[in-house]
């Protein structure tokens, strides 16, 4: 064969070859298909010519999903409930190994604060009278007595009055004793009066300082039992530990809500991640709850595509579990971009994305009540005018 042949040989050789690669090459594009981020949405930084922004996402309560826990590191006693159950708010869900301690500590702390109160009470009662017969005899003091003194005065003015009355008949019984008037005797009779009633007039003025004297000393000492029975009163109360066995009530109140494990809202019980005997606390949840009344939709969107995102824009919901698409809105948009949360089952998806959570009311979510982080698909109709996008540095700082 000539030189001629041996080229065209090689060159039937060449693009059969060709051929076949390009054949491969397809074969492997169609059996590997384009993943849903890609055909939803084109690669970030690409021209955005479709009206339509595709997305994974999940299905979670509004309320969100709820980890229950004990901030007390103890053991798990009982749990009143089981996955699937509905609780109502403040409904007990179970309670800690220390639990039965802590109510009879609380008890016990509120019997003293009862023996307390009582004692107190008897105690006020008691001081509280002293001071109303302290208050009352400083009441005498001061009102009575002086009504003492001023009539035991008008007594010493009338002793005084009649003594100058008896004076004057005295003085003219020695003129006319002198004068031989009258006899000796009834001059001395009537000296006599008047030394009777002088000494009655000095009893009567010595009475009457007394009652001065014996007031100012009552006065002064009703005051002190007024402020002694006060200051007994402050004693009993300060002595009586009230206030601090109040505290100590509710720290112990406090203790006992600690070991009892509780439901923060209406909704179902979702998952339970712990057992009785077990060792609960710190970060572990014991259950998970939810509010699976409402649920909504959350799309982890590319922060590419972001911008085109805004409330009120209309989305469908898919799942291979659902039978019918669910429709929703947008109602809200977060402001904070992290890596994608829900992966793709796809090798060729990236695994890295940077993507902003977006949030949709579903119209029907009765429908996937008892499907909680359901993985689905989300297609958002975005419009073909674009809204400023949430930029990725002041994202970020958020």
């Amino acid at each position: 064969m000539g030189p001629v042949g041996v080229r065209r040989n090689a060159f039937v050789t060449v693009a059969s070859a060709a051929v076949i690669l390009i054949i491969v090459g397809a074969a492997y594009e169609m059996e590997r298909g384009a993943s849903p981020e890609a055909a939803a949405s084109p690669a970030p930084g690409a021209h955005q010519e479709s009206t339509a922004i595709g997305a994974l996402g999940r299905i979670e309560p509004e309320s969100e999903i709820i980890n229950i826990g004990t901030g007390t590191v103890d053991r798990l006693e009982t749990l009143a409930v089981h996955r699937g159950d509905a609780v109502k708010k403040d409904e007990v869900l179970g309670r800690l190994q220390g639990y039965v301690a802590q109510v009879a500590e609380r008890d016990r702390i509120a019997a003293e604060l009862d023996e307390a109160r009582a004692q107190l009470a008897t105690e006020t009662t008691l001081d509280l009278a002293r001071i109303d017969d302290a208050t009352i005899k400083l009441r005498m003091a001061v009102e009575v007595a002086p009504l003492k003194i001023e009539a035991q005065a008008r007594t010493v003015d009338g002793l005084k009055g009649r003594i100058a009355a008896d004076k004057d008949i005295l003085g003219s019984l020695a003129q006319l004793s002198q004068q031989n008037i009258t006899s000796r005797r009834s001059y001395d009779e009537e000296q006599g009066v008047v030394v009777q009633k002088e000494a009655a007039l000095a009893a009567a003025l010595a009475q009457l300082d007394e009652l001065r004297r014996q007031t100012d000393l009552d006065q002064h000492e009703n005051e002190i039992q007024v402020r002694l029975a006060k200051a007994t009163l402050e004693r009993a109360k300060a002595g009586i530990p009230v206030a601090s066995l109040v505290s100590q009530l509710a720290l112990a109140e406090e203790r006992v809500h600690d070991a009892t494990i509780t439901a923060p809202i209406d909704g179902t019980i979702l998952n339970v991640m712990a057992h009785p005997g077990e060792l609960v606390g710190g970060d572990r949840p014991i259950v998970t709850m939810g509010d699976t009344s409402r649920m909504r939709a959350v799309a982890e969107v590319y922060e590419t595509d972001i911008g085109r995102v805004r409330l009120g824009q209309g989305a469908s919901v898919t799942s291979r579990a659902l039978e019918h698409p669910l429709t929703g809105k947008v109602v809200e948009i977060g402001r904070l971009i992290f890596k994608n949360d829900v992966l793709n089952v796809d090798p060729a998806a990236r695994a890295d994305a940077r993507v902003v959570e977006v949030r949709i009311e579903l119209d029907d979510p009765a429908r996937v009540a008892a499907l909680t982080n359901l993985t689905v698909d989300v297609r958002i109709n975005a419009g073909e005018a674009p809204v400023a996008a949430v930029g990725s540095a002041e994202a970020a700082a958020e």
